[in-house]
């Protein structure tokens, strides 16, 4: 008894320690990496970072020479706050300047701390590419006297959007990813983008995969290097073959231009232009499968590997054990339909669980064994069809073998003699009964029956449970009927609260804080009313949804361009008063809408 205390105490202790120590660790984990352009012109200077969350050393930098020419060297230390919590960072940049044309990798570098740690940095590449003119003080301003409201003539060149396609051709069922970006010059100042108009994807199931935070980034377009943000990014799986159109994006850039006047020496006037671009229209070329499908293809295309295992393969009759089939690999995981399964006729088999992950789906099949014995679960067989090697193939998994006890629990083993009409059952080892030579009469038998105390204390006893699950049942449904009213009603005044945070970030000209709380607002509100959570909630099934309640369709595409300018605006914070205010008033009305059809 002593041994099993220490013990224990042992692993009491051992956990205390991991508990606080691991935690620690976790949070005092050296970093150290280094970041430069993807891309850069020949002549043009930039910077080389070493970046670390600790003051140490560099003891050896990369070999610059011959491709870079290092210019010079700073150290420095700034705040950085990463999930609600403020650490240092320490810089070291190297300037450099690009020499000629080509690709060219900077090799790693290398710190050591105080302890006499040493860290390294991966290795960097940086594309050079023939040098460009800089662009014209013409290009860049304007005299007073020829200024326009108009972005001058070279505008499409310096700022424009396209869709850029995984790929152009594919199989129905197939996926493809659709990015969305927009581009503009590394001299070219855009603010924000507004009335952002997309396209419907007709013909394809979407799914918005926009990452949370990007960032601009280079990319060289036809030998000239531009900067680009990625708008929107899209999973698109065709519904249907054929040439499918996707038609083209639009929505109007806010361009910050700045004007030197002769009477002001030391700073710039800024005036804002805005430009309306456009997207061209791309077609998608959808092949359809080809014929001969197995029977046991539901829809599945891409390269697959499957699963089956059983939580456990020895139980007592009437236990529950769950069967699980996990299908892996690159594909439209979304649109896989569940696979048949033969259990055995002894089994309760129920409706499956579908859980899906970036790189898998799980299909779980709760069963209950009714009566003793050994069983066999038959092969679990799932067919896709593999795009690359264009050709349908079938996966099979392995019988098992299930061990069923019988439940001692139980006077009688009950069995199903057919699983779709569970009523039709037969009772088991209760054929041969005893055969009683004495005749009771009714009264003899009922009265010794209705005599017995075990009789009325058991009857009692199951009137108390009966009383008291209704109660509780009667309860419980009530409290969620009311949480789910309460939610209902308290939709409005939540999204009241979070508008007037709204408004007064708007008066503190505070853009990034009223576009995120006006986005809040939005989503919170549709949440709330409907009872679903945030998480659930997109374009496609908002739309739905208040399509249902008989919304017109001018407030839901209402809804959902407030969303989509709240989404664009909150990476460019220097939009103007009066367009924060003429959405504000949009988002009231369309929520006022909203309370008045779905009350």
């Amino acid at each position: 008894m002593k041994t099993n205390m220490k013990f224990n105490m042992n692993k009491l202790i051992l956990f205390l320690g991991l508990f606080f120590i691991l935690p620690n660790a976790a949070i005092s984990q050296v970093t150290f990496k280094a970041e430069a352009p993807n891309i850069v012109s020949e002549g043009e200077y930039f910077n080389f970072i070493l970046t670390s969350n600790i003051d140490g050393t560099i003891t050896s930098k990369p070999e610059f020479a011959p491709n870079f020419n290092e210019r010079a060297t700073r150290k420095g230390i700034f705040i950085n706050a990463v999930n609600g919590k403020s650490e240092q960072q320490f810089t070291f940049t190297f300037i450099l300047q690009a020499l000629k044309e080509g690709k060219f990798t900077i090799g790693e570098a290398t710190m050591v701390d105080e302890n006499g740690n040493t860290y390294k940095t991966k290795p960097v590449t940086v594309e050079v590419i023939k040098g460009q003119a800089p662009p014209s003080q013409q290009q860049n301003s304007q005299s007073p006297q020829n200024s326009s409201p108009n972005i001058s003539n070279n505008a499409s060149t310096n700022v424009f959007m396209r869709f850029v396609p995984s790929r152009t051709s594919l199989y129905r069922g197939d996926k493809l990813t659709l990015t969305l970006k927009l581009y503009r010059t590394p001299q070219t100042d855009v603010t924000r983008v507004v009335n952002v108009n997309l396209p419907k994807f007709d013909g394809f199931w979407t799914n918005d995969i926009t990452p949370s935070s990007p960032k601009w980034q280079r990319e060289n377009v036809d030998g000239r290097i531009y900067e680009y943000y990625v708008l929107k990014t899209w999973e698109l799986i065709p519904q249907k073959s054929g040439a499918i159109r996707i038609n083209h994006a639009n929505l109007t850039a806010v361009i910050a231009q700045r004007l030197q006047r002769s009477f002001n020496f030391f700073f710039d006037d800024v005036r804002e232009i805005e430009q309306p671009i456009r997207t061209s229209a791309i077609t998608i070329n959808v092949k359809d499968l080809p014929a001969g499908a197995p029977a046991s293809f539901t829809g599945a295309v891409g390269s697959y590997s499957m699963t089956a295992k059983i939580s456990k393969n020895k139980l007592t009759a009437n236990d529950a054990v769950s069967f699980n089939v996990k299908i892996s690999g690159t594909g439209n995981f979304s649109l896989i339909g569940t696979p048949e399964i033969n259990f055995p006729h002894d089994f309760d088999a129920y409706d499956s669980k579908k859980t899906l992950s970036s790189n898998s789906v799980t299909f779980e099949y709760p069963l209950i064994p009714r009566s003793a014995g050994t069983f066999t679960i038959e092969p679990v067989v799932f067919s896709y069809f593999n795009p690359t090697e264009e050709r349908y193939i079938s996966l099979t998994s392995n019988p098992m073998i299930i061990e069923v006890e019988k439940d001692l629990n139980s006077s009688q083993q009950v069995a199903f003699v057919n699983p779709s009409n569970q009523r039709d059952v037969q009772i088991l080892a209760s054929d041969i009964r005893f055969i009683k030579n004495k005749i009771e009469t009714w009264q003899s038998k009922g009265s010794r029956f209705l005599g017995m105390k075990n009789f009325y204390l058991s009857y009692i006893i199951i009137t108390v449970l009966f009383v008291l699950i209704y109660l509780w049942l009667y309860k419980h449904n009530k409290n969620r009927k009311n949480i789910t009213l309460m939610r209902n009603r308290k939709a409005k005044a939540i999204a009241k609260k979070r508008l007037k945070i709204a408004e007064k970030s708007m008066k503190l000209n505070n853009a990034s804080g009223f576009y995120d709380e006006l986005l809040k607002a939005t989503w919170g509100y549709i949440s709330d009313k409907f009872s679903l959570p945030v998480a659930e909630l997109s374009r496609n099934n908002v739309s739905e949804l208040l399509t249902a309640k008989n919304v017109e369709q001018e407030y839901i595409d209402r809804l959902i361009r407030i969303v989509d300018e709240c989404e664009f605006a909150q990476y460019a914070p220097g939009a103007n008063s009066s367009q924060m205010n003429l959405l504000y008033n949009d988002a009231i009305e369309v929520m006022s809408k909203l309370e008045q059809k779905t009350k």
